[in-house]
């Protein structure tokens, strides 16, 4: 049986029993764990120098650095060890006899921790006998050590600092009682009998230990971790978080209509990875120096020239002090070496290549050991720093100054700076506040954080930060930081217009013919070197084929605003694909929206297109600002389209209710003319101000009745734009070149993921004009068509419906198929009947137009938008000027974030169960005057005529009824 024990607790009496003069094992006892320190170990094992005990920490897995702490584990203690027998194989045995060891190979490494240090300098490698030697330095003074164990992996650099790095792997193997044991990359053992393990049970921390600092300091429990179960291993929780966290959602307009001929089907762009590297001072965020050296491989063994270090000298220097020289390198090989056994930040003889880089130093430092640390001395060749803790004394009431100082300074000849002076105690206590934990500081470790997650709040960020550092961080602090970090990722907003030419340089060198158009400025004088931004205009060449083969001549026009310090409006010009998915054709950042702006935008966008004045195509707008005189001067055989829906927001203003809605919807949707006037008869007789306010509207812009067809789309609201623009919405505040590459960057994706899409679907058309055409028919089953000659037909069904098609034309009176370019369900029926009589004319997806076919679908999104390279490898523009930010006019007081409100949506409709009165006309009961109810009548004079209120008079008769 093994000379040592295994027990879960850790009390005075236990220690005593198994430390006594026989140090004989006892009985595990289950007491609970007392005051029990370094020295009475020193006590209980008087006369036994070799003797020591481990306390095993096993079954968890260490958080990150800083502030490392070994979490989700479970910890023994074990006792009766000597050092001059101890090995590797003890650990495993003990690993094997705590039920680590299954049938699977399991992987272990093993870590002590070195007494008084902590888990982020204090940790080294225990795989071999150079290891155990290390180990056994610190048994004669220190009779407890910790011991971690990490299955599986490892994330720590112990091993690589080991002489000779390996891993123990402990397979169970099956050979005979007497096999021998031996220790190679992979431990193989047999398994042994051994005796039952007491149940392992959780240690709690107790007040008690504070008598022992030294112990206290670095002692960790599987319970410092909350809801350990959403923890990931990274330091953060995987849990949803505060709901007060969530974005609210906006809430949906009940007025809104539902076109379900036309419903926008569009496919989800992931863009929450989107990363643009602008700032050239970014890359050095999140890097990482540490070299990974392989397991396999013995440093000791080859000498290897390592052609990244520069290294110089001169024979005559060597000559002249070669012994101090030799004997610097000794103790710098000695600490920096990756076969150090020595873990410190600083050290005697340390070289720094500017002073910039041993302060940073000494600041990360501070904040890693929070440990406020002052700059005492610092001028061109010396700095000194000295720790301005302080070591309290209970009794005396007085404090003591913490010892700990460095200092560094060059030599006359050399330009080094190095390390002179140097005590590494620190004795003092820790504190919450560190100055050198500012804003600064914080922002170049969140970066990658705020490239995740860039709308993480502040809350959030300043609790996940004040538990990485243990440190009291501000909100304000917080929020400081964050909007540093999110300018070295996003880039600065003015800079980025000094770049914005090489950016545009790239997109047209991977995009054939891109059309990019900067509009600046004018300037009184042309020899002036710089130049002032005012807008740009971009068209990607894919997309131009793209639209192009697509044969829809219909595009939507809208704007969005632009927030930050320059604002601004993205224009953008969005299609429809066969699918009606939508397809952004044309997108421009301009000042904002004006007659000048829409006009140049416009402009450019028919040289694209190569639209005249006299193209006949089809727009779909809002009715924006300056937009309606641009479209009516550059194409005026142009049909112009008005959205439906702030048709209706700006009829609310004056005519609200559904009865108004209904009504507009007909007369919008009605295809024929005669029914048009028909429905606008009928809103005639409800209210004829509202019937003469429509009327000023040109039904050409609005009403299905009297849309020419061209477009083959019967859309009512400009609903593609408006899909579009919620896509954009993250990047439309980032800096010009952000903004600019987001757009481009979720192009490029969709194209991608609706091409994938494309690949799944099998029929002759999309599927939207499946389904569409699907309903087409089922309808076209209760009419009858009756042939005319000349390839005509009367079709006659339910409610006295009967039209005229002529389906060599491909027409119909009720002017649906001239509408969509899909027979309606007249022409469908009409069609059947001339299969049924031996005309081969097909079945009726072949007299859908060809923008619904789907090998017209195929052929646009075939065009790809191509990837371009990051910030480095651009080309720089030859112009010689350099772009300004535009110029801004600040107005007076705050600056609006939230859209104006209007009158319906300022007051809710139900509140809790009943219905409220807000925008609702109140008759009063009394007086019979509206505007008010009987309660807050004023006793005003009824209305002649009136439905017989009573007024009432203040006064002496006041309850009387007057006459």
């Amino acid at each position: 049986m093994a000379p040592w024990k295994i027990r879960a607790t850790m009390d005075e009496i236990d220690v005593a029993r198994r430390y006594g003069k026989s140090l004989l094992p006892q009985s595990v006892s289950n007491l609970k764990r007392k005051n029990v320190t370094n020295q009475s170990f020193r006590e209980y094992t008087a006369g036994h120098p070799t003797i020591f005990s481990v306390r095993l920490h096993h079954g968890g897995q260490f958080t990150k650095f800083p502030g490392r702490k070994y979490i989700k584990g479970k910890q023994n203690y074990v006792d009766l060890l000597d050092i001059d027998t101890f090995s590797i194989h003890e650990i495993d045995e003990i690993m094997e006899e705590l039920g680590h060891i299954d049938s699977d190979e399991t992987l272990l490494y093993y870590h002590f921790l070195r007494p008084f240090g902590d888990l982020d300098f204090g940790l080294f490698a225990l795989g071999s006998d150079q290891d155990v030697h290390h180990l056994g330095t610190y048994v004669a003074n220190h009779k407890l050590i910790d011991v971690y164990i990490e299955h599986g992996k490892t994330n720590l650099h112990t091993y690589s600092m080991s002489p000779n790095p390996s891993k123990v792997k402990i397979v169970e193997i099956k050979e005979p009682p007497a096999c021998s044991k031996q220790l190679f990359s992979e431990w193989n053992d047999s398994p042994i009998e051994h005796e039952s393990v007491p149940d392992l049970t959780e240690v709690e921390n107790d007040s008690h230990l504070d008598k022992e600092p030294s112990l206290v300091d670095h002692i960790e429990f599987e319970m410092n971790v909350e809801n350990e179960d959403d923890y990931d291993g990274s330091g953060h929780n995987n849990g949803s978080g505060n709901d007060e966290f969530d974005d609210d959602s906006e809430s949906e307009d009940s007025d809104f209509f539902i076109d379900e001929d036309n419903l926008i089907h569009d496919v989800d762009v992931d863009m929450k990875d989107f990363h643009m590297n602008i700032d050239k001072d970014v890359e050095w965020v999140g890097g990482s120096s540490e070299s990974n050296v392989p397991e396999d491989t013995q440093q000791g063994d080859l000498e290897v020239i390592n052609t990244e270090v520069l290294l110089s000298g001169s024979s005559s220097d060597e000559a002249n002090d070669g012994k101090r020289r030799k004997t610097i390198r000794a103790i710098q090989r000695a600490y920096e070496n990756d076969a150090a056994l020595v873990s410190e930040p600083f050290y005697i003889f340390q070289t720094f290549s500017s002073s910039k880089d041993f302060k940073t130093q000494v600041k990360l430092h501070s904040i890693r050991t929070r440990r406020e640390i002052q700059l005492e001395k610092n001028d061109k060749n010396r700095v000194r720093f000295v720790c301005k803790g302080t070591i309290p004394n209970l009794a005396t009431n007085e404090e003591e100054k913490c010892p700990w100082v460095i200092y560094c300074s060059k030599w006359k000849r050399d330009i080094d700076w190095m390390v002179k002076t140097y005590t590494k105690e620190h004795r003092c206590l820790q504190t919450r506040k560190v100055k050198a934990c500012d804003y600064k500081f914080l922002s170049e470790h969140i970066v990658q954080v705020i490239e995740t997650n860039p709308k993480i709040p502040i809350r959030a960020l300043r609790e996940q930060l004040q538990r990485e550092y243990q440190m009291d961080i501000s909100h304000m602090k917080t929020f400081r930081a964050k909007q540093q970090a999110l300018k070295h990722v996003q880039g600065d907003y003015a800079s980025q217009y000094r770049l914005l030419r090489d950016y545009v340089l790239e997109v047209q060198a991977r995009n054939p013919d891109t059309t990019v158009k900067i509009d600046v400025e004018s300037e009184a004088n042309p020899t002036v070197e710089t130049r002032t931004f005012r807008r740009i205009y971009v068209c990607i060449g894919a997309l131009k084929r793209g639209f192009a083969a697509g044969r829809r001549d219909f595009l939507g026009l809208d704007g969005a605003f632009v927030k930050g310090p320059y604002p601004g409006q993205v224009l953008s010009a969005v299609a429809l694909d066969g699918n009606n998915g939508i397809y952004p054709l044309a997108y421009a950042v301009v000042e904002s929206e004006t007659l000048n702006s829409w006009t140049w935008f416009l402009s450019n966008l028919g040289d694209d297109l190569g639209l005249g004045t006299n193209s006949n195509f089809t727009f779909m707008s809002d009715r924006q600002k300056g937009l309606l005189p641009a479209i009516a001067t550059l194409f005026p055989c142009a049909e112009h389209r008005y959205c439906l829906r702030h048709i209706h927001d700006n009829m609310k203003k004056n005519w609200r209710g559904k009865v108004f809605k209904d009504l507009l919807w007909e007369c919008a949707t009605t295809s024929n003319v005669q029914h048009f006037h028909q429905a606008m008869e009928k809103l005639k007789k409800l209210n004829n101000d509202a019937y003469e306010w429509l009327k000023q509207i040109p039904p050409q812009s609005w009403a299905r009745s009297h849309f020419t067809g061209r477009a083959h789309c019967d859309a009512l609201t400009n609903n593609l734009c408006e899909a579009f623009n919620s896509k954009i919405e993250d990047g439309r505040d980032a800096p010009i070149i952000n903004c600019i590459e987001f757009i481009r960057e979720y192009i490029m994706k969709k194209i991608v993921k609706v091409d994938k899409e494309i690949q799944k679907v099998v029929g002759p058309l999309t599927p939207t004009a499946t389904t569409i055409l699907d309903k087409i028919k089922s309808k076209a089953e209760q009419y009858v068509a009756t042939f005319c000659g000349a390839g005509k037909y009367q079709v006659a069904g339910p409610w006295q419906d009967q039209c005229i098609v002529d389906v060599g034309q491909q027409s119909c009176t009720c002017k649906r198929w001239e509408l969509t370019g899909i027979p309606c369900k007249h022409g469908v029926a009409a069609i059947w009947d001339m299969g049924r009589n031996d005309k081969d004319v097909g079945i009726p997806e072949s007299f859908v137009h060809p923008c619904y076919w789907l090998s017209t679908w195929k052929e646009m999104y075939s065009f790809k938008v191509s990837p371009i390279n990051g910030r480095s490898m651009w080309e720089k523009s030859a112009i010689p000027t350099t772009l300004l930010p535009p110029k801004h006019r600040v107005p007076i007081g705050r600056p609006k974030k939230k859209r104006t409100i209007s009158s319906v949506e300022k007051e809710d409709f139900v509140r809790g169960n009943t219905a409220s009165r807000a925008h609702r006309s109140v008759t009063c009961t009394k007086c019979n005057n509206v505007g008010h109810n009987a309660r807050t009548c004023k006793g005003q004079r009824p209305i002649v005529g009136g439905g017989g209120g009573q007024s009432q008079v203040k006064g002496k008769g006041k309850g009387k009824a007057t006459t």
